[in-house]
């Protein structure tokens, strides 16, 4: 069986596919019908395959029966015979199946299997897709749809696969040593190591090989990023516990600009001997993460100032960003659970819970972060943010005014302090005493957010009053 894209189908036929794709809700079974016909032609496009199944799906819907797993186990050996006796069969036996019960385990695990005996990797990857939809808490699902997607070389997609996993079941090792597989391959095949030739060949000469094999070289550029993490990849294959490896394979992705297998290599990394014990790596996953969605926001702002009109990319923007609060203040919980006594932790979940307006807890975790003198002003400050926010503002004020105190140079932290001791006056329907702290900042830096704008119309109101 030969994949076959949609766009190489007969016109007529993908005017079809459209149609009865978009007749899924109104009128699941001709779509059903319309699409069940022209998979039969052309069992080669996943395409079809595809929406056929989500049919199927909203026609039948997707419970599971009563006695699923009891059926399954007692037909996994007849799956292995008919895939071995016939796949084209099998596989065309298992859409029988799945036309009546979409969600059906056996039936889709005939297809995979088939698949992989056809050497059809997308078909397999489809079914394994559609099991972990299924069942998403059969942790083999995922094994097995990471690992035909590294049959298939399609390597992004299997450290896809895998993190989905993880993310269900961390820890994992065989989704672990599927992040590592399909991370060296997609190391070896950015660094061309799939060609002949040793290292020392790859590089445009001799001196260029010499001078980066000494120890304390630095890599500024991206192609020569991407060979050395093609050579380091070698040498972790040989010494998979060598902390120091993982470090610097690391360091060569963000060089190159790669963060999705600079993760790979570093939660690979924190799972050796000395991996396990350094938690500046957790650190470092996260900031990771973090740069990644940060990256994708930036990305879609981009895309959205080209094409204001473009509500696909502003829907996946809003989303990109409540995953990076999530991930950030779920982040900062952990670390504060296993460092209790970082104070730096304490103060970084503190202004989060302040973020998201969680205030009683985050003026707790910001009490704490005081123990710590680094963190003293910037927590009272804080604190007395949450104070105002609740509408506490006696409260702000004797927080404020104490960190006002203790800052003596005007630097940038104590105009935050002086203009939010002055917003909380101005709360509080004190206009004059609101504008004695703007005015201290005014006379230091007028161009300060928007402080002269509001000594000016205290004066024009002070005017009119006069008038």
């Amino acid at each position: 069986m030969k994949k076959v894209p949609l766009t190489e189908l007969d016109p007529r036929l993908q005017k079809q596919i459209t149609a009865a794709d978009q007749q899924l809700k109104a009128n699941p079974q001709y779509a059903v019908e319309v699409l069940t016909g022209i998979l039969v032609r052309n069992p080669g496009c996943i395409e079809v395959r595809r929406t056929l199944r989500k049919a199927q799906k909203a026609l039948h819907g997707t419970k599971k029966g009563l006695f699923d797993g009891i059926t399954g186990a007692l037909t996994s050996g007849k799956i292995a015979k008919a895939v071995e006796a016939d796949p084209l069969a099998a596989i065309a036996a298992a859409e029988e199946v799945l036309a009546k019960k979409p969600i059906d385990a056996n039936a889709n695990k005939t297809i995979a299997l088939a698949a992989i005996k056809l050497e059809f990797h997308e078909l397999a990857a489809f079914a394994y897709e559609e099991l972990c939809t299924n069942e998403p808490t059969e942790i083999q699902h995922f094994v097995d749809l990471a690992n035909v997607w590294i049959a298939a070389g399609e390597n992004d997609n299997a450290l896809n696969a895998a993190d989905r996993g993880l993310k269900l079941f961390p820890g994992n090792g065989d989704l672990q040593e599927a992040v590592r597989k399909a991370s060296v391959n997609k190391t070896m095949k950015k660094g061309n190591w799939e060609d002949k030739g040793d290292f020392q060949s790859k590089l445009k000469d001799k001196d260029e090989a010499l001078r980066l094999d000494q120890s304390a070289r630095t890599v500024t550029d991206s192609a020569t990023a991407l060979v050395q993490a093609a050579e380091l990849a070698q040498k972790i294959q040989a010494s998979p516990d060598s902390l120091d490896l993982y470090r610097d394979i690391v360091r060569m992705f963000l060089v190159a600009e790669d963060l999705d297998s600079s993760i790979a290599w570093l939660q690979r990394g924190r799972l050796t001997t000395l991996g396990k014990a350094d938690s500046s790596l957790e650190r470092q996953e996260s900031d990771l993460f973090i740069r990644r969605y940060e990256r994708n926001s930036k990305q879609l702002r981009e895309a959205i100032t080209a094409n204001p009109a473009d509500t696909a990319s502003k829907e996946a923007l809003a989303k990109n960003e409540t995953e990076l609060n999530d991930f950030r203040l779920k982040t900062s919980i952990a670390l504060v659970e296993r460092y209790p006594n970082d104070y730096g932790y304490r103060y970084e979940l503190g202004t989060l819970l302040l973020a998201a307006n969680r205030l009683e807890d985050a003026v707790q975790q910001l009490q704490y972060a005081q123990r710590n003198p680094k963190f003293r002003q910037p927590a009272l400050l804080a604190i007395g943010l949450a104070f105002t926010q609740g509408g506490k503002f006696d409260l702000a004020i004797e927080q404020l005014t104490a960190a006002k105190s203790e800052v003596q140079m005007m630097n940038d932290l104590k105009k935050e302090i002086i203009y939010a001791l002055g917003d909380t006056f101005e709360k509080m329907g004190k206009a004059k005493e609101a504008v004695d702290e703007y005015k201290i900042i005014y006379m230091a830096d007028s161009g300060y957010r928007d402080v002269a704008k509001k000594i000016n119309d205290f004066y024009e109101r002070q005017k009119g009053a006069t008038a």
